[in-house]
């Protein structure tokens, strides 16, 4: 008599797990965290031999010995979105999409600045018990995001000092600052803050030591360091026997740790890990050349705008530079062309001055800019009948075109205000039940706890007077009513919400952007309508910021033009966007999600790309050919056949073919983090939707190769920001001990991300999550291959 089938699965399915290798056990994961280092350098250094006593040798000996001949190297793992530090580690802390997407951030309504780098005023607000967490941490439990290091108890974990950081272990600093403080001239300490302050010296020592005492403690299951002096030598200079000197320390850490791995409670199931969060486009023979855009906004071709930064420009010129607890700072501009003298009240645009190399712009809306020259035009200016009842016209004429969506904003986020005065109220009790603490629970984090919530708490307050601040200004304003308007009766502040950028621009604005009044004076048409074309200064700033061109560079590897390529939501259905290189070469990136629900992309080369008043875009569709954003059609080392690619790009693909595809092309996986960088997808909470897309900015300005817009200061070493390979190339390498089950000496080409990190070691220490975006490294399992499809079983039949 024949088995029923299901008999016959049961026994296959028996065999195939049969000969499966056993769970891998790791009790305790170790991770170094390298900030900006790139793989190919330190490839490039662990293969060089040294002279004399050590040929023969790597010049990097424990990391070849711990990683290249005793654990797992990744030759193409890349940071997934922008190649910046807070934006960048916020992926590989806790293994999900940005919801950070720069290491500064404005709120488009308030100003508010979100300063995730800054960590000085944090240290101040927590020696004061007002703020538990570094800025960026609080916007991720905000967002109900977890850190890696949140998957540990309190008691069994040791967080070093970094970006996303929880609490501040006062006892370490406590012994290094004095030190550092007494022990360096205070030159050396400023030139050390206008370059990025760092410590290192005093509390990367203290921090290593404590690193190596925690091993020996059998608690302790998760254990970080991080370290910055790459980054900062590498941002000041090229050269390769300085970059050479800082991997040297590295590579002695790598082994100090290694060997306390070995004389540690688990020797066999300890799993060390070293990442870095991005490259550097850093060159021997090149000069990184700086350009200041907050000059060219300020100045009339750029608009003429009070631009907004999170720092001081050029501190090296200003003492006040040196503050390090500022993070807004007004540059305004001498050729305004309606807002002399109102910098502090009416800045224009924003931008984050730690640019490297793409600058993250955001501009005061088009239409809240003619209604306030408008405004100004009916209050302080004695307008013929004839141009005052058209200027009234125009007035009434955007109100009533913006109204609906401005309007219906404004009631939902009333809405939301309501109900986040409900959580307040909530909070208030729970603050105050958390107020008396035991020294037990002061022991396992609890009076961190306490403080999260006050601080919380505090937040909510401020956005709940902020945003209630600007709804009440723009409900004014879209309630002005032509019958019985008076504008003696207003003050500009009463119908233009001060310190606000308002809602966000379409193509169309940034297109036809009015940055002021004629040089003439409104104008009145034929029809006795205003006639907009000769009333307004308009600046196309796509074509503008493309035509920036430098006379004094005298670098032959270095071009004039510092500004690469553009790009900016395209208004699609919030699914698409447009990048912008000239007239005649762009670009739309489209997504889509497939029957499975696999987010797909597409890649359009288009030219002359508009969008009408209406919101319709409009745009040719030219051949393939070289010059296109991204250079994908003419790169050698795109994974394509040459005769296949006019129809291979041009069909849809999911992130993991593509980047099978792109990632050794200059620009490496450009269209994966452009669409990381500028889209999301929705959350259920539509007040923290809402919050989200304000922080987006209106344009992301990419720079041409060695080109940077740090304002702050200019680095001369190099940079990264950028979508170029040399910048999004980091490290990911894994090393540990016999039960770990990570394989040794193994070499992984396969292309990954950083999305991958986190799902990766959850995996390892046996505890999956599969609600995280990004595949495991299967290769590091010991699962094989990633064939870009997930996992391959034997077919059972």
């Amino acid at each position: 008599m024949r088995a029923p089938a299901y008999s016959s699965l049961f026994f296959a399915w028996l065999a195939f797990l049969a000969f499966q290798p056993a769970r891998a056990a790791v009790d305790r994961v170790v991770i170094i965290k390298v900030d900006g280092l790139p793989e190919g350098l330190l490839e490039r250094y662990v293969a060089e031999n040294g002279d004399g006593a050590r040929d023969g040798h790597s010049r990097l000996p424990w990391i070849e010995h711990v990683f290249a001949k005793n654990g797992a190297w990744l030759d193409n793992f890349y940071v997934r979105g922008i190649s910046l530090s807070a934006p960048s580690w916020s992926m590989l802390d806790t293994g999900r999409h940005l919801e950070i997407r720069g290491n500064a951030e404005y709120d488009r309504y308030t100003l508010r600045v979100f300063d995730y780098l800054n960590f000085f005023p944090f240290y101040v607000a927590n020696s004061r018990k007002r703020q538990a967490d570094m800025p960026g941490v609080e916007l991720l439990d905000e967002n109900g995001v977890p850190l890696l290091i949140d998957r540990y108890p309190f008691a069994q974990r040791y967080q070093s000092f970094q970006l996303f950081q929880r609490g501040v272990r006062w006892k370490s600093l406590e012994s290094t600052l004095p030190d550092k403080l007494t022990s360096h001239p205070i030159k050396d300490l400023f030139d050390e803050w206008q370059t990025g302050f760092s410590l290192a010296s005093a509390v990367g020592e203290q921090t290593e030591r404590e690193l190596l005492e925690n091993l020996k403690n059998p608690d302790m299951h998760y254990l970080d360091c991080f370290t910055g002096d790459f980054d900062h030598v590498a941002h000041l200079t090229g050269d390769r026997v300085a970059l050479l000197h800082v991997l040297e320390s590295l590579d002695s850490l790598i082994g100090r740790v290694w060997a306390a791995i070995a004389a540690s409670p688990y020797p066999k199931s300890t799993a060390l890990l070293m990442v870095s969060d991005h490259g550097m486009n850093t060159s021997p023979g090149v000069y990184s050349q700086g350009y200041n855009l907050i000059d060219w906004f300020n100045s009339a071709a750029g608009g003429g705008h009070h631009v907004l930064t999170n720092r001081h420009p050029m501190t090296e010129f200003k003492l006040k530079g040196l503050d390090p607890f500022v993070s807004e700072v007004i540059s305004p501009s001498s050729e305004s062309f309606y807002l002399a003298g109102e910098s502090a009240h009416y800045p224009t645009a924003v931008m984050d001055l730690d640019g490297n190399e793409r600058a993250s712009i955001s501009l005061r809306n088009s239409s809240l800019n003619a209604m306030q020259i408008l405004l100004d035009q009916l209050m302080h200016r004695k307008l013929p009948g004839r141009v005052r009842h058209a200027a009234l016209e125009a007035l009434f004429q955007t109100l009533d075109r913006v109204r609906p969506l401005w309007r219906r904003n404004a009631v939902e986020l009333a809405e939301d205000l309501r109900e986040l005065q409900t959580q307040i109220e909530k909070q208030q009790e729970l603050v105050h039940t958390h107020e008396h603490l035991t020294k037990e629970d002061r022991a396992n984090g609890m009076e961190l706890d306490h403080e999260r919530q006050l601080n919380r708490l505090e937040t909510w307050k401020a956005e709940e007077r902020t945003y209630s601040t600007y709804v009440a200004t723009i409900n004014r304003l879209l309630g002005l009513d032509p019958a019985d308007f008076d504008p003696g009766k207003f003050n500009m502040e009463d119908l233009i919400p001060r310190r606000s950028l308002g809602e966000a621009n379409s193509i169309r604005d940034l297109q036809h952007y009015i940055a002021g009044p004629a040089a003439t004076g409104l104008a009145v048409a034929s029809d006795g309508s205003l006639d907009w074309e000769r009333s307004f200064r308009y600046v196309d700033y796509f074509p503008a910021l493309s035509a920036i061109s430098v006379r004094n560079n005298v670098q032959k590897g270095v071009g004039p033009q510092p500004v690469d390529f553009i790009a900016v939501k395209a208004g699609i259905k919030n699914d698409a966007l447009w990048l912008w290189r000239d007239p005649d070469h762009q670009a739309l990136i489209l997504t889509r999600h497939n029957p499975a629900g696999t987010l797909e992309l597409r890649y359009l080369p288009v030219a002359r790309l508009s969008q009408d008043e209406w919101g319709d875009v409009h745009y040719d569709t030219p051949a393939w050919g070289a010059g296109f954003p991204l250079q994908l059609f003419e790169d050698p080392l795109l994974n394509v056949p040459e005769s296949e690619r006019p129809r291979w790009l041009g069909e849809w693909h999911t992130e993991r073919e593509w980047l099978n595809a792109v990632h050794r092309t200059k620009y490496s996986n450009g269209i994966i983090g452009l669409v990381e960088e500028l889209l999301s997808e929705p959350v259920a909470s539509r007040y923290l939707e809402r919050k989200r897309e304000l922080r987006h900015a209106d344009m992301l300005v990419m720079s041409n190769d060695h080109w940077n817009f740090n304002v702050r200061g200019f680095n001369p070493g190099g940079n990264h920001g950028s979508f170029f390979r040399i910048s999004t190339h980091s490290v990911l390498l894994a090393a540990g001990g016999a039960d770990t089950g990570i394989p040794r000496g193994l070499r992984v080409e396969t292309p990954y991300d950083s999305l991958s990190f986190v799902p990766t070691i959850l995996d390892l220490i046996g505890k999956p999550e599969a609600s995280l975006p990004g595949p495991v490294i299967r290769e590091l399992l010991g699962l094989g291959k990633d064939t870009g499809r997930g996992p391959v079983l034997p077919a059972i039949e």
